[in-house]
C-alpha cells in the first residue's frame, strides 16, 4: 500500500483569502506554487486496478484528484477543510453513485442535517457508513482503524486514522487542539506518524485561543524521544515552516522533524 500526501495546509489554504501576507502574495501571483488543503490519498495496484480510498475531501479536491475512480472517502470531522470536497461528486461534477463515506456519527448527522450535502445522499451520490470507535476495516493490502478524539472546537470528536500496511503502520491525525497521552502512544507505537502541525508558535496569529492547535515548538518537546518519523501537516499560511529556507524548517530537521509536501509518497 502506498499513501500520497494531496495537501498539507490548514482549511483556508494558501494563498488564504483575505490575507496579504508576502507568502499569500507571492502565491496569488504564481498559482503554479499554490499550496492545497492537506488530504491524503491510501492506494494499492491490484492487477490492473488501483484501489484508491481518499482521507479528506477538501475544497482543493478538483486539483488533487487524478483520474475518474476513487473507492472511498474517509473523513476526520465535519470543518470546511474536510468535507467540502464532498460537495463536487454531486451532479454539477462526476454525478457519482454510491460513493462510500465513512466518519463517526457525528459527521454522519452533519451531513444529514445540512443541505446540500442531505441532497447527495438523497441523489445517490454517496453512501455514509459509521466507522465506530477503535474499529476498523480491511482494504486490499491493509487495514484502516479510526480512533476519536476530543476537539474543543467541535460539538463531535475529530478522528486519528491508523493505517496498517504489509511492512509498516502510519498514523494520521491532521487537527487536534492538544496531545493526550494516548495520542503519544499510539504515535509511538507507528513507524510513521503525519500529525496536526498547524502552527509554529502561539504568537503567530492575535487570535491563537479562538482556533487552538498544539504548536510545532511544544510537539518538538513532546515527541522527541520517540523512534517513530514524524510529520506535520494541516499548516496554516502564517507558518514558517511552509517557507523552504526559513530558520524555523531548519530547527525542525535538525531537530528530526519535517511537513509533508503535496507529492510525498510513504510505502507501507
Amino acid at each position: 500500500m502506498k499513501v500520497e500526501v494531496l495537501g498539507n495546509t490548514q482549511d483556508g489554504g494558501v494563498p488564504h483569502l483575505g490575507c496579504d501576507c508576502d507568502l499569500c502574495k507571492e502565491v496569488r501571483n504564481d498559482p503554479g506554487r499554490q499550496m492545497h488543503v492537506g488530504s491524503i490519498l491510501l492506494k494499492e495496484n491490484s492487477d490492473d486496478d488501483t484501489v484508491r480510498y481518499l482521507i479528506d475531501a477538501t475544497p482543493d479536491i478538483r486539483y488533487q484528484l487524478r483520474g475518474k475512480y476513487i473507492d472511498g472517502v474517509f473523513i476526520t470531522h465535519s470543518e470546511l477543510g474536510h468535507v467540502t470536497g464532498l460537495l463536487y461528486f454531486g451532479q454539477e461534477g462526476p454525478d457519482a453513485t454510491g460513493l462510500n463515506v465513512y466518519g463517526h456519527d457525528g459527521v454522519e448527522k452533519f451531513l444529514m442535517q445540512n443541505d446540500p450535502y442531505r441532497f447527495l445522499v438523497d441523489r445517490g451520490n454517496i453512501e455514509i457508513h459509521n466507522l465506530e470507535n477503535n474499529n476498523g476495516m480491511e482494504l486490499q493490502g491493509g487495514e484502516i482503524k479510526a480512533r476519536y478524539f476530543e476537539h474543543s472546537l467541535l460539538n463531535h470528536p475529530t478522528t486519528a486514522y491508523i493505517i496498517e500496511g504489509d511492512e509498516k503502520k502510519l498514523f494520521y491525525l491532521a487537527d487536534i487542539d492538544r496531545w493526550t497521552d494516548e495520542i503519544i502512544e499510539l504515535m509511538e507505537d507507528a513507524d510513521i506518524a503525519i500529525v496536526d502541525g498547524t502552527f509554529w508558535s502561539k504568537e503567530e496569529i492575535g487570535r491563537y485561543e479562538d482556533v487552538p492547535h498544539p504548536t510545532i515548538q511544544d510537539a518538538m518537546v513532546q515527541f522527541e524521544d520517540l523512534d517513530t518519523d514524524i510529520y506535520f501537516i494541516h499548516m496554516n499560511h502564517t507558518n514558517p515552516v511552509l517557507l523552504e529556507g526559513s530558520e524555523e524548517r531548519k530547527e525542525m530537521q535538525e531537530r528530526g522533524f519535517d511537513i509533508v509536501e503535496r507529492g510525498d509518497t510513504f510505502e507501507i
